[in-house]
């Protein structure tokens, strides 16, 4: 008869590895799609050179909805949210297969002007990158190329408008001639997600916005993401799954380059379909 210590050791030998279950995995588990979408992506298949980043991804992102991407290093996540505007033309060697849709239209088609599309799905990036200008300059750089304005007093519109609507206004009103670098980490960050407000986005990437912030900035761009939502269509990659259970109300789970699981964010944090959602989630590995 066996101890209960035994019976741990045959349940241990009989669970399948990562590797296997990855392996095995060949369709994305829980709801990919939505009933309102404003992108959509179907069969995208991502390679560097010979090497392929992602795997037949099918993934709908909703109007007015913060979508989480999540998984452990390496698995592809970036990589993804990079394709939504097509950052990865920067890249040589980066080659993209499949249907990448923004309200129903190819952005890959070839009369879409790239820089117009980063005008309508905006960028945040992982580290603060704030122009060196002046925080008014760093806000009226997009609005001023892609001609939305045609006054000074427009302009002045613009620029508090953007910064009202990043949190950052009232902290940097007496000194919108001051250099943007000059400001806190946070504030850098705020004036980033400000400055892709300011031509009138639909959609705003954010690549771990937050990673290389402290405590207090980062539940400020929480809150900001949580406001922002009312008005823009939000797709935040992330590593902290707290950050994706706070902000988001779907999540989607990548692992080696396939979209494991998606679902309502609650659902996949408390009842994953998935095991290799389960395990990761209950910190088994990542």
């Amino acid at each position: 008869m066996l101890n209960m210590v035994d019976e741990r050791k045959m349940e241990t030998r009989n669970e399948k590895s990562i590797t296997e279950i990855y392996t095995e995995h060949t369709k994305t588990v829980g709801q990919p799609f939505c009933e309102n979408p404003k992108m959509q992506t179907k069969n995208v298949d991502v390679f560097y050179a010979n090497n392929q980043a992602i795997f037949n991804v099918s993934l709908d992102i909703g109007v007015n909805e913060v979508i989480a991407l999540i998984g452990p290093s390496g698995c592809g996540k970036s990589t993804f949210l990079r394709c939504l505007n097509r950052m990865n033309d920067t890249i040589d060697i980066c080659k993209i297969k499949g249907e990448l849709l923004l309200d129903g239209q190819n952005i890959y088609n070839k009369s879409q002007d790239p820089v117009l599309l980063r005008a309508r799905v905006g960028m945040v990036f992982q580290k603060p990158n704030p122009f060196p200008k002046s925080i008014y300059d760093n806000i009226a750089y997009g609005p001023r190329i892609h001609g939305l304005t045609t006054n000074k007093a427009e302009l002045d519109f613009i620029v508090e408008d953007s910064l009202v609507k990043a949190g950052l206004w009232d902290e940097v009103k007496d000194r919108l001639y001051e250099a943007g670098t000059g400001l806190s980490g946070g504030q850098q960050q705020r004036l980033c997600i400000a400055r892709s407000i300011a031509v009138q986005p639909e959609v705003i990437l954010m690549d771990e916005p937050a990673s290389a912030l402290d405590p207090i900035a980062t539940a400020k761009i929480e809150q900001l993401i949580n406001d922002l939502r009312k008005n823009f269509t939000i797709v935040i990659v992330t590593h902290s799954m707290q950050q994706a259970a706070r902000v988001s109300q779907r999540t989607a789970y990548f692992h080696l380059g396939k979209l494991i699981e998606v679902g309502d964010t609650n659902q996949i944090f408390t009842n994953p379909q998935h095991q290799l959602t389960e395990k990761y989630i209950t910190g088994r590995f990542g």
